[in-house]
């Protein structure tokens, strides 16, 4: 029997000095948002300082608000995520910069200036202009509802 189901992950914002933290995969040459699924019992929270830690070398995560919510539907592929946008901080910077994901071999993290986002190959595309309108205010609103966007 093949269950479908559908993946609640944490995508983490976090900026710094005008630059924003991404994932970069070396094989397919582009960015995403740092994170990966809420484990079975995890809060929110604790699932965003576990991939923290998991991918930053034991940075700690401050969370500040959840941005934004995104469905990313590809039946084709059989996948199914909810995705939580997550506004927070961590405790290091110049430290992780090219550090590698240990689970995922191919990746690493860097920093990304803000004003070349729009210039890389990075995914989800149109959440880029949308962030960068958002921060420029502070992030002043509650979370909103992206959709399935690409």
């Amino acid at each position: 029997m093949d269950r479908k189901k559908i993946n609640p992950r944490v995508r983490l914002i976090i900026i710094k000095k005008g630059k924003i933290l991404l994932s970069y995969i070396e094989d397919e040459k582009f960015y995403f948002y740092i994170g990966g699924k809420i484990e079975y019992g995890e809060t929110i929270i604790q699932a965003c300082q576990r991939e923290i830690e998991e991918e930053c070398g034991g940075a700690k995560f401050i969370f500040k608000k959840i941005l934004y919510v995104r469905d990313y539907i590809k039946p084709k592929q059989n996948e199914h995520s909810l995705e939580l946008y997550i506004l927070g901080n961590i405790d290091k910077f110049e430290e992780i910069e090219k550090i590698r994901d240990k689970e995922h071999p191919n990746h690493y993290q860097t920093w990304i200036d803000l004003n070349k986002l729009s210039e890389i190959d990075i995914r989800p595309k149109h959440l880029v202009s949308q962030l960068i309108a958002d921060y420029q205010k502070d992030f002043p609103d509650g979370t909103k509802y992206l959709g399935e966007i690409e």
